[in-house]
């Protein structure tokens, strides 16, 4: 006789199910008329689809997964076709639909020009659903994130997506923003260090090699990704899938700082159980031990004085990166 939490569990998948079909349908139908705002509604799906991984069974999980990559393929591919033949949206600088603003970022890189290059692909921007930031094309440098202002005045912490792609040779510490953050989305992530604070939320991570990731989340998804070290404080299983050299350790107590500590409170996170441990590989059916993560040796954690770099004032961006990445 199946419990009332399962029963629970199965009712509420029944639920977001229909719910996903009906956005799937108002995507598609919006696309037509505007794909930026088809954009949003695709993002904000892939928010509800993590969230909704606290009760969905693997095979749900799955197949929305599958289902949302082919209709945010599609998007990609309408909004190809419409730059190809000519077809150009309204500039946000010319009629602004959203209000925008400049993430105030520390950015240090080994040139003047890489950091004029980095600076000009770090954006926030302020929409109804809330701010998000994106941060793309950055390579070789240290970004420090910091919440935008807006006519002089901070802006005052509300839900916030974070986007991060194509990132090489850098160093990403996103922990000035963590408590607002309600989703992070990394893409291609190479050769570089990513750090975050706690927050009640879920992270992706897609296409990324030798990186490494300290985070704490509600939920955690690394697909197609080779040579990641995974330093996480996670309250339901981790998944990964497609992926492969996946080492997985305790968010560092090094890194728990006052501020990240209170953090860890008002996100609730440091009420609940680590299951940093309890992987979930998509790929590996069989009862044995997946092959593909493993957790890291108490012996080959970094010690205090690596996490220290972090905070240095210099940002030693190559010695930190030459200390902690899997492959050097």
């Amino acid at each position: 006789m199946a419990s009332a939490g399962s029963a629970a569990n199965a009712a509420a998948a029944a639920k977001f199910w229909d719910y996903f079909q009906q956005q799937k349908e108002a995507i598609n139908a919006l696309a037509a008329l505007s794909k930026e705002d088809a954009s949003q509604k695709i993002r904000e799906l892939d928010s509800s689809l993590r969230e909704a991984f606290i009760y969905l069974p693997p095979y749900d999980q799955k197949r929305l997964s599958k289902d949302l990559d082919e209709l945010r393929g599609q998007h990609q591919q309408q909004r190809s076709t419409s730059k190809q033949q000519g077809f150009k949206f309204k500039s946000a600088v010319a009629k602004p639909n959203n209000a925008l603003a400049t993430a105030s970022s520390s950015v240090t890189s080994a040139a003047s020009e890489q950091l004029s290059s980095a600076d000009s692909n770090v954006q926030t921007s302020l929409s109804p659903a809330g701010p998000s930031h994106k941060y793309t094309g950055i390579s070789d440098s240290w970004v420090v994130t910091d919440m935008p202002s807006l006519l002089g005045e901070v802006a005052t912490p509300s839900p916030t997506d974070c986007e991060l792609r194509d990132i090489t040779n850098s160093v990403v510490d996103l922990r000035p923003i963590s408590h607002s953050l309600r989703a992070l989305n990394c893409h291609r992530i190479q050769n570089s260090i990513v750090i975050c604070g706690p927050f009640a939320g879920s992270v992706t991570v897609r296409g990324s090699n030798n990186c490494v990731l300290v985070l704490g989340a509600r939920q955690f998804r690394l697909e197609n990704s080779q040579g990641v070290d995974v330093y996480l404080y996670c309250t339901s299983h981790p998944i990964i899938e497609k992926s492969s050299g996946i080492r997985f350790a305790s968010y560092p107590t090094e890194l728990r700082t006052p501020r990240i500590e209170q953090e860890f409170g008002t996100s609730q996170l440091g009420l609940q159980p680590n299951s940093f441990d309890r992987v979930d590989d998509f790929n590996w059916l069989k009862r044995q031990a997946s092959p593909n993560w493993s957790i890291s040796q108490a012996s080959a954690l970094p010690s205090a004085d690596i996490w220290s770099f972090l905070d240095d004032t210099s940002k030693p961006r190559e010695k930190l990166i030459q200390a902690l990445l899997p492959i050097n």
